[in-house]
């Protein structure tokens, strides 16, 4: 039996389209999500904020995003297209690799997806980012820099920064992000929960139900309704008090 490990599944994409929004309150009321990253600039932005605030239990963090959708500060040099929109990722790794991305311009638009999100009512709980993009060269600093500003935990990714880096500002002892795709089943949560012998570990997840912005815009559609079948079974949360996990967000850490 795993004793006194503390479990954060943490939904991404929160305020991607309304689809999203619904799968990952069900995950909340009916599976092991009790933590969530809500995007920013994205058409389901309002629609999540309307179900926080009718779910108050599920803590909110800001997943911040520089490769989908349109920017919240405008229109950038090195981050966007001339209408605001942007990226795609490889274009922002193959800048960040060449030195053309400014991270003043990354710090800037971080602020303005923060406080758009604070000025809706919620209190982060804590960042993460879409594609991991915290986690490229200087975008790495300049995230930690903005979550130790806040104040707010962040998740772990980048297992070469420094432990104490992430200590300053609080993250699970460790993270976990093969919950995707054909590995987002019952037996790999098992071999999850089996493999990590720590005291606190994020697992990510993406779940949701696939409506038309999720499936013609994102390379990652019809899994998700099948993370949430997975994530909502009853299995699933039989195993999980069989193993005396206890389920959590960052707050709870």
């Amino acid at each position: 039996m795993v004793m006194n490990m503390k479990v954060v599944f943490n939904a991404d994409d929160f305020g991607y389209s309304k689809g999203a929004n619904f799968g990952i309150v069900e995950a909340y009321q009916n599976g092991p999500v009790r933590s969530t990253t809500i995007m920013a600039g994205m058409p389901g932005f309002d629609h999540a904020v309307g179900l926080a605030k009718e779910n108050p239990g599920l803590k909110i963090g800001v997943h911040l995003t520089l490769s989908t959708g349109k920017s919240v500060g405008g229109v950038y040099h090195t981050l966007t297209d001339e209408d605001g929109k942007f990226l795609p990722l490889v274009e922002v790794e193959r800048r960040v690799d060449a030195g053309k991305i400014d991270l003043v311009e990354v710090e800037a638009e971080y602020e303005a997806q923060i406080k758009k999100v604070i000025a809706a009512g919620i209190k982060p709980d804590h960042f993460d980012s879409h594609h991991h993009t915290h986690d490229l060269p200087g975008v790495a600093a300049t995230f930690m820099k903005i979550a130790r500003k806040y104040g707010v935990k962040a998740r772990l990714y980048n297992r070469d920064l420094p432990q104490g880096e992430y200590e300053a500002i609080g993250s699970t002892d460790a993270f976990d992000e093969a919950f995707y795709d054909d590995t987002a089943t019952l037996a790999d949560l098992r071999r999850m929960i089996s493999g990590h012998k720590v005291g606190s570990l994020e697992i990510m997840c993406h779940p949701a139900y696939v409506d038309h912005e999720i499936y013609s815009s994102s390379s990652y559609n019809v899994k998700r309704a099948y993370e949430l079948y997975v994530l909502t079974s009853p299995e699933t949360m039989a195993f999980f008090a069989e193993q005396g996990v206890e389920l959590c967000s960052f707050s709870d850490l």
